[in-house]
C-alpha cells in the first residue's frame, strides 16, 4: 500500500505540478529566421549653374522598385521623380534651383522615406514671447 501512495503522489507532483511550465509552441526551438533585407542609400547634393544635382549611392537594393524623388522648395513641392533601380550602383537627378532659398529632397521607397537631404538653411519663425514678459523699454539718455 506504501508503493501505491508513494507512486500516486509522485504521478499527482508529475502531472499538476510541473504541468504550468509546459512549452507552448513546437517545436521547442523555433526555426531560425533570416535577417529581412533593408535599403540603404545615402548621397549628396550638389549645386551647378543654376541647377542642383542629386548624387544618390544605393548600397543595398533587395529587389527591383521605384526610387522616389520629392523636391521640396521650402514646404512647396517642386518637383517629383520616380527612377527605376534594379540593383545597388549610382543614381544621378537633376533638380531646379534658386540660390538662397532653403531646399530639402525626400527619397521614398515604397512608401517610406528612408533619406532627406537639404540644401540651404531654413527660414524658422521667431519664438512667441512669453505672455508674462514686457516688452523692454528704450532707457534713453
Amino acid at each position: 500500500m506504501k508503493g501505491v501512495t508513494r507512486t500516486a503522489l509522485l504521478l499527482f507532483a508529475l502531472l499538476f505540478g510541473v504541468g504550468g511550465c509546459r512549452y507552448t509552441f513546437w517545436p521547442l526551438i523555433p526555426p531560425e529566421e533570416s535577417y529581412p533585407e533593408r535599403v540603404s542609400i545615402g548621397g549628396e547634393l550638389v549645386e551647378e549653374e543654376g541647377r542642383v544635382i542629386a548624387r544618390l549611392n544605393v548600397r543595398r537594393w533587395p529587389e527591383p522598385d521605384y526610387l522616389e524623388l520629392r523636391w521640396y522648395a521650402g514646404e512647396e513641392l517642386v518637383e517629383e521623380l520616380s527612377i527605376w533601380v534594379e540593383e545597388p550602383g549610382g543614381v544621378e537627378a537633376t533638380l531646379p534651383y534658386e540660390p538662397g532659398a532653403y531646399y530639402r529632397l525626400l527619397v521614398i521607397v515604397a512608401g517610406r522615406p528612408v533619406l532627406q537631404l537639404d540644401l540651404g538653411v531654413p527660414n524658422l519663425p521667431p519664438p512667441p514671447s512669453a505672455p508674462d514678459q514686457e516688452p523692454a523699454a528704450d532707457s534713453g539718455s
